[in-house]
């Protein structure tokens, strides 16, 4: 039972993260290179100006604060599901051009064969990138800044046996130091081709 139970969130976790992945590619197709979030965040910070500019228009006509936010509030919500229905069919229909754009570039360049699915090729190229990203910031790996770290605490504890303190606890700082270096190199380097090098960039290299 907790078998099944665990496989049935895996596959659900799977499927989520698979949408993800191609609401942000066609995002990204969509708005000019802008990510699916960035979106949302855009059209939350547009909902609530016009939903603030018509309560004060409202007010300045009734005079009733209380009466003008219902209104604007009652008008925003029958606004933004109209309005959700509408941007989800214009949104389904670009996808499909988007599809067949792609689809018919990658058999003129015999990428991918007539009967091979396009989502399943921009999923496969999303994982391939994000592999080559990874293995791109392994010169200063995790197992040099784990043993750093590893040296800090043992220069650390030997400068209280030692003759020498003074010496370990340098030698501490400095391995200490040298790790925080690195970790932040990576995190930096890996941010940094995230956003030069996008694993849904408009193009996909494709």
């Amino acid at each position: 039972m907790v078998k099944k139970l665990l496989n049935y969130l895996n596959n659900v976790n799977s499927e989520k993260e698979r949408q993800r992945v191609l609401d942000n590619f066609y995002t990204k197709q969509m708005k000019n290179g802008k990510t699916t979030r960035a979106d949302i965040l855009d059209k939350i910070a547009l909902t609530l100006c016009a939903l603030i500019f018509l309560i004060v228009v409202l007010n300045r006509f009734i005079g009733n604060f209380i009466i003008s936010l219902v209104l604007a509030s009652t008008i925003g919500i029958v606004s933004i599901v109209y309005l959700r229905k509408l941007r989800m069919k214009l949104r389904e229909k670009k996808i499909e051009e988007i599809k067949r754009e792609y689809k018919r570039k990658l058999e003129e360049e015999k990428v991918l064969l007539p009967d091979e699915d396009i989502e399943e090729y921009i999923i496969s190229r999303y994982y391939e990138k994000k592999l080559e990203l990874k293995k791109s910031i392994n010169l200063l790996n995790k197992d040099k800044i784990f043993k750093l770290y590893l040296l800090f605490i043992v220069f650390y504890i030997i400068s209280y046996f030692s003759a020498y303190p003074t010496y370990y606890k340098i030698m501490a700082i400095v391995s200490f130091i040298l790790a925080t270096i690195m970790g932040s190199y990576n995190i930096t380097e890996y941010i940094r081709k995230k956003h030069n090098n996008d694993l849904l960039n408009r193009d996909i290299d494709i």
